[in-house]
């Protein structure tokens, strides 16, 4: 029962391991170095990789596949406006024809020349009346003839 009252106890022992060893001679090894190794190791894989011939084919593909597209594009955005365009006009076309037809050319015919003989009579009304507002006097002896 004793062993039940009292807890265990583990105990560890941390032990502070140098960073570099203590073997005379050995060196601790260069991070900057081996980044900078590491670094240009990256480097000039990713220039082979930029360099590569598979690069180049594939960025000329999707040159050639976004040209493609976009002369395609404008093809069909061209044809659309033009094909909207001829539309219009043969809506206009029609329209204009139905226009003309429906118009009764004998009944506009006979409108205008009511209408110029109206103006014609308005004018000989205005000419008469300018003649018969004046009248000149009738001449009473030789003196007041006038020489021909």
């Amino acid at each position: 029962m004793a062993n039940q009252e009292e807890p265990i106890r583990i105990v560890i022992e941390e032990e502070d391991l140098p960073l570099i060893p203590d073997k005379p001679g050995f060196k601790a090894p260069d991070v900057k170095a081996g980044a900078k190794q590491v670094g240009d190791k990256a480097t000039e894989l990713a220039q082979k990789a930029w360099d590569s011939e598979s690069r180049r084919k594939v960025t000329d593909g999707v040159k050639q596949g976004v040209s493609t597209v976009a002369t395609k594009s404008s093809k069909a955005v061209a044809n659309k406006v033009a094909e909207t365009m001829e539309q219009q006009t043969r809506q206009q076309a029609t329209a204009l024809q139905n226009r003309v037809q429906e118009i009764d050319w004998k009944e506009e015919a006979k409108k205008g020349s009511a209408q110029g003989l109206r103006w014609l009579s308005e004018q000989l009304t205005t000419l008469a009346d300018r003649v018969t507002a004046v009248k000149p006097p009738k001449p009473t002896g030789p003196d007041d003839q006038k020489p021909v």
